[in-house]
């Protein structure tokens, strides 16, 4: 916190000259990990009169500080500024105004953003996507979601562990958990390797609900297998199941402890 503070006084005779552009960006940056992204701004305004020019750094810093405090609008004025003032945006500059947009429920506006970006011919990575892909399953867009999924071969991307983790939870969300049991198939066919977040995805889609405890045990000894733990909201959901019956305890023992410590529900 002490260089934020120490910010307070740029003055010409502390460094024995002006700052340049990358001192200041690690000053704003020190103010946006702060969450104190209005002073970091204030400083960014002030650049000018020093006659420092933003960077694409700058600018990027600022945008994240700005999603990550809830303030959108502002987030997405200085994206424009940026343009408009020739600093282009890079990839990751998008992610992050994307990333912000559907976190703020304007998934409409990131999808007219990756548009213009398509029709730019702007070089995508997977990254991106991924962003688009959850945010339009956390809209309810999931049908939406699994097109631009299935359309990524034809654009050249290949999907990753995330994409497909992402994928598979919007299609549990919207109880489509056959589909989500052939996806999760055809992952391991393309090789991709599954992870935690998706094992612990697939356990509690068929936990809730009073759903397939078979299933779910049967996942969760291939976790075990694979060096994964069940995660926080696993555990929870089962614990809730134990206090209200729908599961034995032979479950935690079997969730909780070395591979092959099975359930019932496997034998």
């Amino acid at each position: 916190m002490g260089v934020v503070e120490d910010v307070k006084k740029p003055k010409r005779y502390r460094w024995g000259c002006d700052p340049d552009i990358l001192t200041l960006d690690i000053l704003i940056n020190g103010y946006c990990k702060a969450k104190r992204v209005d002073e970091g701004m204030r400083l960014f305004r002030k650049m000018s009169l020093r006659r420092v020019v933003a960077d694409t750094v700058t600018y990027k810093t600022l945008v994240q500080g700005f999603c990550q405090s809830g303030k959108i609008n502002a987030a997405k004025e200085l994206f424009q500024e940026m343009v408009s003032e020739g600093a282009h945006p890079d990839i990751m500059t998008y992610g992050i105004l994307l990333d912000g947009l559907c976190d703020n429920g304007e998934v409409e506006e990131a999808l007219g953003i990756l548009d213009k970006m398509h029709k730019s011919k702007t070089e995508l990575d997977i990254g991106i996507y991924n962003i688009i892909i959850h945010g339009m399953c956390n809209a309810s867009k999931v049908d939406d979601a699994w097109d631009l999924f299935c359309s990524l071969p034809l654009r050249g991307v290949k999907p990753n562990v995330k994409t497909y983790t992402v994928m598979i939870s919007g299609l549990c969300k919207k109880g489509s958990l056959s589909e989500a049991g052939m996806l999760f198939r055809k992952m391991g066919e393309d090789g991709i390797v599954p992870n935690d977040c998706t094992y612990n995805t697939l356990i509690r889609a068929h936990l809730r609900g009073g759903g397939d405890l078979a299933t779910s045990a049967k996942l969760i000894e291939e976790m075990k297998s694979c060096g994964f733990s069940s995660d926080a909201s696993t555990v929870k959901m089962v614990m809730d199941m134990l206090s209200s019956g729908e599961l034995d305890k032979s479950f935690l023992n079997m969730l909780s402890g070395p591979f092959g410590a099975k359930s019932s529900l496997l034998d």
